[in-house]
């Protein structure tokens, strides 16, 4: 069992959150498994989720003022077991915060086709993504969960048809990605959605796959062709161009999160993934920026769930992309992903262009029966017995079916 503390000003505003959660779930559980520190993103909160260690410019009686302070001790309690964090920062943030060597677990992006988030951010070990924040963390013998590794992940689900043909028919792209981050990357829990049952059936194939005597074979076959093709389109030498990028948070960036726009173009070029592309960065687009305000205040605003912003071709790039190996071509690739993915720029034509999906496995809709319910709807299938009325809950096959879902995983 899990839970997550938002971020909070005092001991005493945590203390008083945690008594609140404690009284739903105390008396039935004993104690909780997994506490998270949730959406430690921005340096700011990165400085205050480690407000008692040692090198914080700090005074002791005030960490002992903080959460962390409430959190270890309700660990030497025993009402929590482990105490971890989650993320959407860059790779710099979040290795600090594995490092500091306070935490049991980590939940983070590290999928296969990016880090999300933290693609195209420093690591500060040389490199950018998660990659080596998921090695150190296993080194340090912290459990790794990997966020929404079907979404997040390339939104699996809904592949496009170029990369549902390279990846080939031994596997899909959801089984791929899986079998990725457990064989490859070392985690060992992906979350998953559970709004319809179609999400959940390939990650259980996956699962079955790892059993497989030769998966490991199958897999670097397949991993082998993917790379490939990424050279092919991409150039041999194209992750060159991820590195040495600054993260949002370093003022020559004004807020734009530079490395994203490359990650974007390079899933794009390759693989035609338009509709996962275009809704990350309708994210960035959407993100609120005044030019009024100051930096600070900016990045103060920012949502730590999701930092950064889109490409504005009214900054001068030049102070932000002075370490990058080839700054010309990191501009034009940002302005040519800009152009391709912006809201105002629709494609009017995307098999044309090689972006059409070949599938979407969203065939349900989305928590069915939540919608179109009211008090009328709900009176009347209680006095219709279910005949009538808004509908939903459980019926004798769907009684049956869950009973043979029961029997077949605890067999």
């Amino acid at each position: 069992f899990q839970t997550k503390l938002a971020r909070v000003k005092s001991r005493e505003d945590f203390e008083k959150g945690f008594a609140e959660s404690w009284a739903n779930i105390g008396d039935k559980l004993g104690y909780i498994d997994l506490y998270a520190f949730h959406c430690m993103s921005k340096n700011e909160q990165v400085d205050w989720c480690l407000s008692d260690a040692d090198d914080m410019p700090m005074a002791a009686e005030d960490a002992d003022d903080m959460p962390m302070a409430a959190v270890t001790q309700l660990k030497k309690e025993g009402k929590i077991k482990h105490i971890g964090f989650s993320t959407h920062g860059g790779g710099a943030q979040i290795m600090k915060l594995v490092e500091s060597n306070k935490f049991d677990f980590v939940n983070l992006h590290c999928h296969y086709f990016g880090s999300y988030h933290a693609e195209g951010t420093p690591d500060s070990k040389g490199s950018h993504g998660n990659k080596a924040v998921v090695k150190r963390a296993l080194e340090l013998d912290m459990g790794v969960f990997l966020i929404s590794g079907v979404d997040k992940g390339g939104a699996l689900y809904n592949p496009s048809a170029t990369l549902a043909n390279v990846i080939g028919p031994t596997m899909t792209p959801i089984e791929f990605g899986c079998l990725e981050a457990w064989k490859k990357t070392g985690i060992h829990t992906i979350s998953i959605g559970l709004a319809r049952p179609t999400d959940i059936v390939e990650t259980l194939e996956a699962a079955r796959l790892f059993t497989q005597k030769d998966i490991d074979a199958k897999l670097g076959v397949v991993e082998k062709r993917v790379e490939k093709h990424m050279d092919d389109k991409l150039g041999k030498d194209w992750e060159s161009d991820m590195v040495n990028l600054p993260w949002c948070e370093d003022p020559s960036t004004d807020g734009v999160l530079i490395g994203h726009h490359l990650w974007l173009h390079n899933l794009m070029k390759a693989f035609g993934m338009y509709d996962f592309c275009e809704a990350r960065y309708s994210n960035l687009e959407q993100a609120p920026w005044n030019p009024k305000k100051t930096f600070k205040e900016n990045i103060e605003a920012m949502n730590p769930g999701n930092p950064g912003r889109g490409y504005d071709p009214k900054l001068d790039y030049t102070k932000a992309l002075e370490k990058h190996a080839n700054s010309e071509r990191a501009k034009a690739k940002m302005i040519e992903a800009h152009e391709w993915l912006c809201a105002a720029n629709k494609p009017e034509d995307r098999k044309a262009k090689g972006w059409e999906a070949a599938y979407d496995l969203r065939v349900w809709e989305a928590y069915p029966g939540e919608h179109g319910i009211s008090a009328g709807s709900v009176f009347l299938q209680c006095m219709s017995f279910g005949t009538m009325g808004c509908g939903g809950g459980p019926t004798k096959s769907s009684a049956v079916f869950a009973e043979d879902l029961r029997t077949f995983f605890s067999a």
